[in-house]
């Protein structure tokens, strides 16, 4: 019976969700993109209507028990400025998460959700596909970065499945090369596992699943004159996947 609850709680929180999405697209967003001509103030208003909405959704997530976030960084996590933040990805709102507590956020996301009718009216304002090329990919990113933004990325590409190879892109390690910007890994535990690659999203157990982002030094990865790009950015990579995989 609190299996069946808590299934109905998670439906109805992500109603929530998809119909916010759908009213900041759809409605909220238009407005603001006749209201506010230039570029820079228009990525500000939108970037903070994203982070408190989706604050909201996470604390009704955590109000209804279905989740709790434990991060003991918290504060420095919503000072931070400029960063290129990377993490794993254990589960389906470990962005939303991310960016709830990290004010000024934008996200590398997958090419496929800019054709999702919830949210597409969101990301496209704001938020980079995973599919443009790696010079258009810095190019973009460099701008964000040097604007104070932080740029959330999730290297494998896809949620963490447990006993299978990692393997990481590397275009956060060409944007570290070419801005010289720092690299912040940040490790996701949710326990019980809930919203994983092979569950079922509306199966959220019958315990409350207790997140916790565990954040490492920030990585400033020097280069050597001698070595090509790509050496360089396997080591940054490696470098990045060790501190960011490590519990």
């Amino acid at each position: 019976m609190i299996r069946i609850m808590r299934s109905f709680l998670c439906l109805l929180c992500f109603a929530i969700f998809g119909g916010g999405a759908l009213c900041l697209g759809g409605i909220i967003f238009p407005v603001m993109l006749l209201l506010y001509r230039k570029p820079e103030p228009r990525r500000k208003i939108l970037s903070q209507s994203i982070h408190g909405s989706w604050k909201f959704f996470v604390w009704l997530m955590c109000w209804m028990r279905l989740i709790s976030v434990k991060c003991n960084e918290i504060k420095e996590l919503r000072k931070i400025s400029g960063h290129i933040i990377v993490a794993n990805h254990p589960s389906l709102i470990d962005v939303v998460i991310l960016i709830s507590l990290i004010p000024k956020c934008v996200c590398v996301v997958k090419k496929s959700l800019f054709h999702n009718l919830f949210i597409r009216g969101v990301i496209r304002n704001i938020y980079l596909p995973n599919d443009i090329s790696a010079e258009e990919f810095i190019a973009r990113g460099s701008a964000f970065l040097d604007a104070g933004y932080n740029i959330v990325v999730f290297p494998e590409g896809t949620r963490t499945v447990d006993n299978r190879k990692v393997h990481l892109h590397r275009g956060f390690a060409y944007l570290h090369i070419k801005t010289k910007k720092p690299i912040l890994p940040i490790h996701i535990e949710n326990c019980p596992r809930i919203l994983g690659k092979r569950q079922k999203w509306y199966d959220v157990g019958d315990k409350t699943s207790v997140y916790t982002l565990k954040l490492k030094n920030a990585i400033t990865y020097k280069t050597t004159e001698n070595r090509s790009m790509r050496d360089e950015a396997i080591s940054v990579t490696r470098i990045a996947s060790n501190a960011m995989f490590a519990p």
